[in-house]
């Protein structure tokens, strides 16, 4: 891994350019966190926290895991109604044996639990209680040391209200099969983040998420929603972010327009991937920079982070918004445009620097060693269709 700074032209020619399109597309709110509001549902409606409502506090969604380190994990979900009584029980085995109380002492419905004291590299139990419900009984992974051996799984483009989010469960019961310690979304995980039932599909239409540590960034179809924000705690910005587990540097990005060409984004990824030491590194954002679907090629973002993905030897840039899969090489980075999580699917092309592309439902799997990558495209009824071995 290079450490050097970017060449002084390289870094002029970018900062320019991040200046200019920031003028056209605004610096407002660049580190503005997003307004936490924790709505309540009652059929169709949301009922926010300070309203009245009938007591049934049976589960909404999750509960699913976040922010996984190794010494530590957040628990989330959601009650139909508020409830006082909240708390996680989890341990090595299915007989739990601790439990861990939410802080909030007030009635609410989203609730969000961290589990401390706990050991890298290790498998545990977990259901959560809410007053008179709880949950079934799932498990997390914490996160991995640096010389052990990881799987993972990378998807996008989830959103299924075209079809009643029947594709989107078959692919994720598929991804959920798999048992995977780590799910990342490239983006678009549902047709509009603003819409709080939308939401309430995505998690019922993906079960992994009880099991698996999920990481998204941002598409286009979330909209910079509140309710993205509330519902994910990610790490850093949480618009953009990295983190280490087992060997792999992830770096989830945010190439919308309102941040992409930003130069606080920017200078971040430099300086993130400047004091990386891990032997591989995955970088993960939604427009891709090489395409043959009908979306194409983000070709300004290209123009911006191409080269800094170069000097600093990224390893695979995972993509989404194109309804296909493709895979890419270009300056000895590949290019991975996953986006057939569920949404309609696009008819794709083959361009010069294509390796393979398929119009198909899928997911990647990642099996990853201090010294070895094994990567396998898969569709839902397991047939392999493209993979590669990448050597660190």
């Amino acid at each position: 891994m290079k450490h050097s700074l970017v060449t002084l032209g390289v870094i002029v020619g970018i900062v320019l350019l991040c200046v200019g399109t920031s003028i056209v597309f605004g610096m407002s709110d660049t580190f503005g966190q997003s307004k936490k509001i924790f709505p309540e549902r009652t059929g169709e409606h949301i009922i926010f926290q300070n309203q009245f409502i009938h007591r049934n506090s049976s589960l909404v969604i999750g509960p699913y895991t976040q922010r996984s380190q190794k010494n530590s994990i957040i628990v989330s979900w959601e009650t139909k109604i508020q409830t006082t009584r909240n708390e996680v029980q989890w341990g090595l085995t299915v007989d739990l044996g601790n439990i861990t109380v939410e802080k909030n002492l007030f009635a609410h419905t989203l609730h969000t639990v961290t589990l401390e004291a706990l050991t890298a590299s290790t498998q545990y139990y977990y259901k959560v209680v809410s007053d008179d419900a709880e949950s079934a009984t799932y498990t997390f992974c914490t996160s991995f040391q640096k010389d052990d051996d990881m799987r993972f799984v990378v998807y996008g483009d989830s959103r299924g209200g075209w079809d009643n989010w029947v594709s989107t469960k078959i692919v994720a019961q598929a991804i959920e099969v798999t048992r995977p310690p780590l799910v990342i979304s490239t983006g678009d995980l549902v047709d509009d983040g603003a819409n709080a039932d939308d939401w309430v599909d995505f998690f019922t239409a993906s079960p992994f998420v009880h099991n698996s540590t999920f990481y998204p960034v941002l598409g286009n179809h979330e909209r910079y929603s509140t309710l993205y924000f509330t519902y994910f705690s990610l790490p850093f910005h949480e618009r953009w972010y990295s983190f280490d587990n087992g060997p792999v540097h992830f770096i989830g990005l945010d190439s919308n327009p309102r941040n992409a060409y930003r130069l606080v984004q920017l200078v971040w990824l430099v300086h993130d991937l400047r004091t990386n030491s891990q032997p591989f590194t995955i970088v993960f954002f939604h427009h891709p920079l090489y395409s043959s679907g009908p979306h194409g090629n983000a070709t300004l973002l290209r123009m911006i982070w191409k080269p800094i993905f170069e000097h600093f030897t990224v390893d695979i840039v995972f993509n989404g918004h194109d309804h296909d899969y493709e895979r890419s090489v270009v300056g000895g980075i590949t290019y991975v445009v996953t986006g057939g999580g569920g949404a309609p699917l696009y008819d794709v092309g083959h361009s010069p620097w294509t390796m393979y592309s398929e119009k198909t439902y899928h997911y990647c799997l990642l099996t990853v060693t201090s010294s070895l990558l094994t990567f396998e495209a898969i569709k839902p009824d397991g047939t392999v269709f493209d993979s590669f071995m990448m050597p660190e």
